[in-house]
């Protein structure tokens, strides 16, 4: 039988003017999905979505073929923490990977987190992770129904066990330890008494970094940025690999930020306030990524008249733009999609060659090419590695091969 679809409500009132152009928004009811009416009209598509669904003849058969071509093992590249390396592994079917920790690459690995355990019925995630720089603690970012909002938690990597602190309403933010190991930066907003659940449609404002030091409760965090001029601004923070310098990414948008630095190494009792903060990149118009960092010089990523990417060089106590130094030019042809520090003073840099990948080795120092390692037509889809690590490890996936992972030393 046909089905019937319902009838929907047309609010003919809601109007919109554009500079004299007149927009009708009928439906503008239903951009609030707490309402009585959202809900009813969200029922009476299900009644007759799911009966249709269910009464499709196929619908076994390509369930069963397509969770057998699904369930089989997948693991993810090993990362050095300390002195453990850990590891995601999903068994095949597993909602969520497993976190694993090795004492040693030829250790049986144990189970450290396992996400599908955190709820009953699989709704809270794993939504973003960091280690401290020693590996002795990790912070993880937990997400309940999908959510944006997030809470932070820490365990103790030696015992497994959590710390008592949480860190609630957080979002859109990264997680970037301080090379102490005492404390993190991360983002939030105003705590208001509005949903914080995924649900809301009020825009957030006023993006705010914080610093959180282990074994105190949120309410003692200390502000250390805020752009009160700029409340749609947000701002992503990453520790430099010397751990003197924090560098601060901010965007508005999809595309292009602004780069701001802080010496927090030349705080003399550490971090107690706001940051005093020096610009790099005043103006939105091309994206900059940090890589790495020697001393005071900066590594980035960036588009900066360079629309297949380059490398840079920024000297912190002289960040005007007419003291930045090019380490990897332009590519004519080839993308240059990301690069990382290996062994203390190489490159490698990841290009986009013929809709295939290629993993180039550079001198970090002089930017000079000296390598690359072979890799058949296909795509890296992993990478690990430190700059004070002598090994990497990264993924390959191509149409021929499931996923094969290599450690190059």
């Amino acid at each position: 039988m046909k089905p019937v679809y319902p009838n929907v409500f047309k609010d003919e009132s809601v109007i919109d003017d554009y500079h004299g152009t007149k927009i009708s928004d009928p439906y503008r009811w239903l951009e609030d999905p707490d309402s009585e009416q959202t809900k009813s009209f969200v029922e009476a598509q299900n009644q007759i979505t799911e009966p249709f669904l269910k009464s499709c003849v196929h619908k076994d058969v390509i369930n069963k073929r397509l969770t057998e071509l699904w369930n089989y093992p997948r693991y993810g590249c090993p990362k050095k923490h300390g002195s453990r390396y850990f590891i995601y592994i999903n068994s095949g079917l597993q909602n969520q990977s497993v976190l694993y920790m090795l004492d040693d690459l030829n250790a049986e690995p144990k189970v450290f987190l396992d996400p599908n355990t955190l709820s009953e019925d699989g709704t809270i995630s794993l939504y973003s992770s960091a280690f401290s720089e020693n590996g002795e603690y990790f912070a993880y970012g937990l997400s309940e129904s999908g959510s944006d909002w997030i809470k932070i938690k820490f365990r103790d990597v030696s015992s497994g066990t959590d710390l008592s602190e949480v860190l609630d309403k957080c979002k859109f933010t990264g997680i970037a330890w301080t090379h102490d190991h005492k404390g993190i930066f991360y983002a939030r907003y105003n705590v208001y008494e509005s949903k914080s659940d995924g649900t809301e449609t009020s825009a957030n404002e006023h993006h705010k970094l914080y610093y959180h030091r282990l074994g105190t409760p949120q309410t003692e965090d200390v502000l250390c940025v805020e752009f009160l001029d700029h409340p749609k601004w947000r701002i992503g923070a990453e520790v430099s690999e010397c751990g003197r310098y924090v560098i601060l990414s901010i965007r508005e948008g999809c595309k292009d930020n602004l780069l701001y630095f802080s010496d927090i190494g030349s705080l003399p009792n550490g971090i107690q306030g706001k940051l005093q903060l020096t610009p790099i990149v005043e103006n939105f118009d091309s994206e900059y990524e940090y890589v790495t960092s020697e001393g005071s010089i900066i590594t980035l990523r960036t588009n900066k008249g360079t629309p297949h990417y380059s490398l840079i060089n920024i000297d912190l106590t002289k960040p005007d733009p007419n003291n930045w130094v090019v380490l990897i030019g332009e590519d004519s042809k080839d993308v240059l999609e990301w690069a990382d520090c290996a062994r203390g003073d190489l490159l490698i840099v990841c290009y986009n060659h013929d809709v295939k990948h290629v993993l180039r080795v550079h001198d970090l120092k002089s930017g000079k090419q000296l390598g690359e390692l072979s890799l058949d037509p296909g795509t890296v889809v992993g990478y690990s590695g430190k700059k004070k690590n002598h090994e990497i490890f990264y993924h390959f996936s191509s149409f021929l091969s499931p996923g094969t992972i290599y450690r190059c030393d």
